[in-house]
């Protein structure tokens, strides 16, 4: 974002941007940016809080009254929900349906895209639940089902289609594991007597105890392999958390 800024400045349109990265932006020097100490893939704080949200979007906007630059201002107030410093944060979370983890040793590509069903199916009210009360989900791209399809079809060979034609499909399963992973959170965290997780609290559970983020690990091992040389990009950077 910091390099696209540079090119809009030069040619007269004036930029603004949040940073998750601090150190990336003191070395790229984007005309005016907001850094945050949120997690990654959180620049607005916690969900479902609109007031500081605004307050993070309105402080960024700010910094466009600054006649030049570049200029780099910290947003020094945590976000008062879901930030893993939090005291909600010390407690453990864990999802109310507990799923039966798969082997260790699985090595049929069928029994893991059997096991990704049957979780979906269990999920899938609290997900439908949860869009209905709140009138919108942050998946985006592809439905619950249809990112599993994709998923699940290139793991076993079936000719995937990204639905998209003008969509590579290395982009299309970047997407639809965005969407799957979306799909998980909404549901998990959505059920009776539970708080939103914690985005470590969550990556703990989809990626060492949930058959998606087994079967996602089997894709990117697959895309790695590929003659395709964006899948092998995909597979190696792109869809499993380094540490996880």
């Amino acid at each position: 974002m910091g390099a696209l800024a540079h090119y809009l400045e030069a040619r007269g349109i004036a930029t603004t941007q949040i940073s998750l990265i601090r150190e990336h932006t003191e070395k790229i020097h984007p005309p005016r940016a907001l850094w945050v100490p949120f997690d990654l893939g959180r620049p607005l704080g916690a969900p479902d809080d609109p007031s500081f949200q605004k307050k993070v979007l309105v402080s960024a906007l700010e910094l466009l009254n600054a006649r030049s630059g570049p200029v780099l201002v910290d947003f020094l107030e945590e976000a008062p929900v879901g930030a893993d410093d939090s005291d909600a944060a010390q407690e453990a979370w864990s999802c109310p349906i507990s799923f039966s983890a798969p082997a260790q040793a699985e090595t049929d590509l069928e029994k893991q895209v059997s096991a990704l069903r049957r979780e979906m199916t269990e999920l899938m009210p609290w997900y439908d639940k949860r869009r209905k009360e709140k009138s919108r989900t942050a998946v985006a791209n592809f439905e619950p089902d249809a990112a599993a399809d994709l998923l699940c079809d290139y793991l076993l060979d079936q000719s995937p289609e990204p639905g998209d034609s003008e969509m590579t499909l290395a982009v299309a399963i970047r997407l639809a594991v965005q969407d799957l992973k979306t799909f998980y959170y909404e549901a998990a965290s959505h059920q009776p007597g539970t708080t939103p997780p914690t985005s470590r609290e969550f990556a703990r559970w989809f990626w060492t105890q949930t058959a998606a983020g087994h079967l996602i690990r089997s894709v990117s091992e697959k895309c790695k392999t590929d003659p395709d040389k964006s899948l092998q990009m995909t597979g190696k950077a792109f869809l499993v958390p380094m540490g996880w």
